[in-house]
């Protein structure tokens, strides 16, 4: 066995607890098992600067997966999803950051980075589980950003063009990513990966040199008119993601 972000090998490390791709708070059931226990233990650990990597990338996706399943109906009565950072009112869809938290210092910006690192971490990891080519060394510049703490790395979701979702239920509660040819193919031709996450349809860089093909990508979906957006938002900070699906406000009241 050989962990995909340190890359050290058993006996060297150990592979004794369950690394969940999503966090199991998200829902998520499946199990990354090339991930060592020191590597598992970093990505829930708060750092001097806020929260883990974990309870960002949950926080923002459980407040999108609790609304979706409320508006259709399929939330289990009594179930509330309990939030760290967010005021929530479910019957009039209002979301309010946390006093503690909208006074701290810089606290979007920290989340922002946390959340895109989880994204990340996600991908690799859903990535090995599936296709188990997570330790090419394409894929260094993840860990550098993701495990390390170096450098930095964009993650985009599509602006919506209509006021609807499209979505799966059974993705909403067991979230999963996969791997089509199509992906194949803008992985080849863009270094991009994209994918639905939560109604969010995030598009994933899968190169460092991401900078030298992302305006190709841009002119791709804008000339195709692609179904789920033409138009690529920087998650910079965590506000930039309607992650509370903002843009539906009028059709959901």
């Amino acid at each position: 066995m050989s962990c995909i972000w340190c890359r050290k090998n058993y006996p060297d490390v150990a592979f004794t607890k369950k690394a969940h791709t999503f966090p199991a708070s998200l829902g998520g059931q499946n199990i990354c098992e090339n991930v060592c226990d020191s590597c598992n233990h970093y990505f829930g650990s708060p750092t001097k600067k806020g929260s883990s990597i974990e309870v960002v990338f949950k926080e923002v996706l459980n407040v999108s997966k609790y609304l979706l399943l409320h508006q259709t109906n399929s939330l289990q009565r009594g179930k509330r999803f309990k939030s760290e950072y967010f005021h929530i009112n479910w019957n009039s869809n209002l979301i309010s950051t946390k006093t503690r938290y909208r006074l701290t210092k810089d606290f979007q910006t920290y989340a922002g980075r946390q959340f895109r690192k989880g994204v990340f971490k996600v991908f690799l990891e859903e990535r090995e589980r599936i296709k188990g080519d997570a330790l090419s060394n394409k894929y260094d510049f993840i860990r550098e950003f993701s495990r390390y703490d170096g450098n930095d790395f964009p993650i985009y979701s599509m602006k919506p063009k209509f006021q609807w979702i499209p979505l799966s239920l059974p993705d909403i509660q067991n979230p999963c990513l996969r791997f089509p040819e199509i992906s194949d193919e803008l992985d080849r031709n863009f270094s991009v990966y994209e994918y639905m996450i939560m109604g969010h349809n995030f598009v994933i860089p899968t190169s460092n040199q991401i900078h030298l093909t992302i305006e190709d990508y841009q002119n791709k979906i804008r000339v195709e008119n692609h179904p789920f957006g033409t138009e690529l938002i920087s998650i910079d900070k965590l506000e930039d993601l309607d992650f509370s699906f903002f843009f539906m406000q009028k059709r959901l009241k």
